[in-house]
């Protein structure tokens, strides 16, 4: 029977107290023979937090807790009427630049028709002009009258130029209103994403396992709204030891044993992690299990018959075992003082248990610990 252990204290409060004498087991290592098996957790593949991306009232919460919902259901529904307004401003904008392009182009077409005109009276001036000098040089008319054709020309070139000048101006103004008609509608279409937004749907077939918001709320950009979770597509995530992960292949079955539903079923896996934690060198190993309504997320799991092979392992006395706040773990010793590990377990050895992290070769464990051994508690190590 494992003990159950008083919360950690202080560490200040702990140096004031008395040392307890104890007894400890150094950490050793030892030539293991026989299956693995690995504890883990049942978890969804598809695990998600719905949130708004827009800030408004909640007025529609279609779901509760529990309620199995399908891929596009609605979740929520936002207040937008303060978005609706600002993309009806935005529709506003668009309106007024596609007028005032539509205007540009009306000007360039209406110059560009009084620019004919003014050519076609230029070329006539010019062909007049070119007559009178003929006729000035044979003495045929006086050279006032040349000089009313040189200026009549040199009038129309100039109303010629003019024009010209207003087209490209009107051209101008075409591509800046065109350019403003697209910043316009760029308005419109950010409007309606966000207004679109407002509706909150289910990405996937799933559960709700969890509602963090209720009916007439105000939910802010970003705000957890719901959690959905896929149900019908579970794995088991373990952690495997660096001495067992060679063995592992994505793709080969794995029997996965239930203790809550009193099943063994059959998984197989499907990823592996490949990197290691920096800490107790275990890689992430997720086996898939098939579509089962009893199986749920949370539960514990563990992965049996993972090895056959000789493995070297760190061993400690299982009446080493304690248990503080729901975890499992050990009391080392460290400049006297009692140091709670928690600790992640194998199998059991005969009197012993594999260890896989949270002590060390070498460490110096406290055996049967007293049932009000806190944290930091001084220790005087007594004859084994």
């Amino acid at each position: 029977m494992v003990p159950a252990q008083t919360a950690p204290s202080d560490q200040g409060m702990a140096q004031t107290e008395q040392p307890i004498r104890v007894q400890v087991s150094t950490v050793a290592e030892a030539s293991v023979v026989g299956d693995l098996t690995l504890t883990g957790t049942v978890e969804a593949e598809n695990s998600v937090i719905l949130t708004s991306r827009v800030m408004g009232q909640v007025e529609q919460l279609t779901v509760r807790e529990g309620d199995r919902v399908k891929a596009g259901q609605l979740i929520a529904q936002l207040d937008v009427s303060d978005l609706q307004a600002q993309r009806n401003q935005a529709q506003a904008a668009v309106n007024v630049a596609q007028s005032a392009y539509q205007g540009a182009q009306t000007q360039v077409r209406q110059a560009e028709a009084e620019l004919a005109e003014a050519e076609a009276e230029l070329a006539d001036a010019q062909v007049n002009q070119q007559r009178m000098s003929r006729l000035q040089a044979d003495g045929a008319v006086s050279q006032s009258m040349l000089d009313q054709a040189n200026t009549q020309v040199a009038m129309l070139q100039a109303r010629t130029n003019r024009i010209q000048a207003s087209i490209r101006q009107a051209e101008m103004g075409i591509g800046q209103a065109q350019a403003q008609v697209q910043q316009a509608q760029s308005g419109v279409a950010q409007m309606e994403a966000n207004l679109a937004h407002g509706t909150v749907t289910a990405p996937f077939d799933g559960v709700v396992t969890h509602k963090q918001i209720e009916i007439g709320a105000m939910a802010g950009a970003g705000q957890p709204l719901v959690t959905l979770e896929s149900v019908d597509r579970l794995r088991l995530s373990v952690e495997v030891p660096e001495a067992a992960i060679a063995q592992v292949r994505v793709g080969q079955p794995e029997q996965v044993r239930l203790d809550a539903l009193n099943q063994t079923i059959a998984g197989t896996v499907s990823q592996v992690i490949p990197s290691a934690d920096p800490v107790s060198h275990n890689f992430t190993v997720k086996v898939s299990l098939p579509a089962n309504a009893e199986v749920l997320p949370g539960m514990f799991g563990r992965l049996v018959g993972l090895s056959t092979t000789e493995r070297q392992t760190l061993q400690i006395p299982r009446s080493a075992l304690v248990e503080s706040t729901g975890i499992t773990g050990v009391f080392i010793v460290q400049d006297n003082q009692a140091i709670f590990h928690p600790v992640t377990l194998g199998n059991p050895q005969g009197d012993g248990v594999e260890v896989f992290s949270g002590v060390q070769l070498g460490d110096r464990v406290i055996l049967n610990p007293p049932a009000d051994l806190k944290e930091n508690t001084p220790i005087e190590i007594g004859p084994g």
